[in-house]
């Protein structure tokens, strides 16, 4: 996600902390920061957040006046989530701040945010899947969440720029993939239909042909799913 530098209006329900200051006390997010992480993972954080645009060694979740154009809450924990991606010993932070990521976005109805609160979920789940047991399954429910509000944000996409085509859907992407390699093809197939007619970039004509020889190969019919894809045939 790019981080560009702005000036935007304070929300009215945002409440002043006179401790940390920033991106996090503009969000209302200081009580959070000071109780809920270590002073080392703060200052970890602080260290590997460091958006494009601000001089080296900015803290600009904890410093001075709000200077990215990150929307929300969520957007803000989500990007803050992407930078402790490249480290599996960070996981668990990046999924501590993910939780409090999607905990805002549902108390704001922030539907755009937390749509990329789980698609950042998703790209943590795949980086490390082979270095922890539990990465499928929570790859798989990351996805299932992420599908099944797809109709609504890609609504909202459309309405905020009529002119633009959908980006590409991680929900989607993955979950085909994984159904893939399970030899699930049916589901699969449904799926890439799903997503070919909400409008979410991908070759989804291609995928359909390919799932659709495979599972003739097999010998099993295509059968409808529910509207998740995730549905009992």
């Amino acid at each position: 996600m790019a981080l560009h530098l702005c000036k935007t209006k304070r929300p009215s329900d945002a409440t002043e902390e006179p401790d940390v200051e920033g991106e996090l006390g503009y969000f209302g997010l200081a009580s959070w920061w000071s109780t809920v992480l270590t002073a080392a993972q703060r200052a970890h954080i602080e260290e590997r957040f460091q958006p494009s645009g601000l001089p080296p060694g900015s803290r600009p979740l904890t410093t001075g006046r709000k200077r990215l154009s990150l929307r929300s809450a969520a957007m803000l924990l989500t990007a803050v989530a992407g930078s402790l991606r490249s480290d599996p010993d960070d996981r668990t932070l990046a999924l501590e701040i993910l939780r409090k990521a999607e905990q805002r976005a549902k108390t704001e109805e922030d539907r755009l945010g937390l749509h990329f609160t789980y698609q950042e979920t998703i790209h943590l789940y795949c980086k490390w899947r082979d270095r922890f047991f539990d990465a499928l399954d929570l790859i798989f429910g990351a996805c299932h969440k992420q599908i099944a509000m797809a109709p609504e944000v890609a609504q909202i996409l459309h309405e905020q720029n009529p002119k633009s085509p959908l980006p590409i859907h991680a929900g989607f992407q993955m979950m085909v993939v994984l159904l893939e390699k399970e030899e699930s093809y049916a589901q699969a197939i449904e799926l890439c239909k799903q997503a070919r007619f909400q409008g979410w970039k991908g070759n989804w004509t291609w995928r359909i042909g390919s799932l659709a020889k495979k599972l003739g190969q097999k010998g099993n019919p295509v059968q409808a799913m529910s509207p998740s894809g995730l549905g009992p045939l």
